[in-house]
């Protein structure tokens, strides 16, 4: 894990996860006891990027992306002010997407819609006002023959 901050460094500050001055209290992040602004990079064994959070007063703030060992991206998420915001994509281990999910305030809204590693659909409804609408998973049409 890395660290590297923005605003009014001219230059980067690098900071591994095992440093002492990088902390998490009741949510927040902090870099030598300030609540963190700036993005944090996480590695594989391999040194090849795992995550980027970005953070802005301690908290989840701006993109936040995730891969996969092999290198290929596993979310793509926004986050306002430490919740979910926006929309959140997620792909299986072969680059394929499983899912579109839309989100305000860190609640579903809107419509979300999922697939199978196949690409048949694995669910697609829409929340309104927080209430879900429409088909959440696989149902026979027909009953089976006999």
């Amino acid at each position: 894990l890395s660290l590297i901050l923005f605003g009014c460094f001219e230059s980067e500050l690098i900071v591994n996860n095992n440093d002492q001055l990088l902390q998490k209290d009741r949510g927040i992040i902090y870099y030598d006891n300030v609540p963190l602004s700036g993005i944090v990079n996480s590695q594989y064994p391999d040194n090849k990027t795992k995550s980027k959070q970005t953070y802005k007063s301690g908290k989840l703030n701006g993109p936040y992306t995730e891969w996969y060992p092999n290198g290929k991206i596993r979310y793509s998420k926004n986050f306002k002010d430490g919740l979910q915001e926006g929309e959140q994509r997620e792909w299986y281990w072969d680059g394929t997407l499983a899912r579109i999910m839309k989100f305000q305030a860190g609640k579903q809204q809107g419509d979300q819609i999922g697939w199978k590693e196949n690409g048949d659909l694995r669910f697609k409804y829409t929340y309104v006002n927080g209430k879900r609408y429409g088909f959440m998973g696989s149902t026979l049409c027909q009953p089976p023959e006999g």
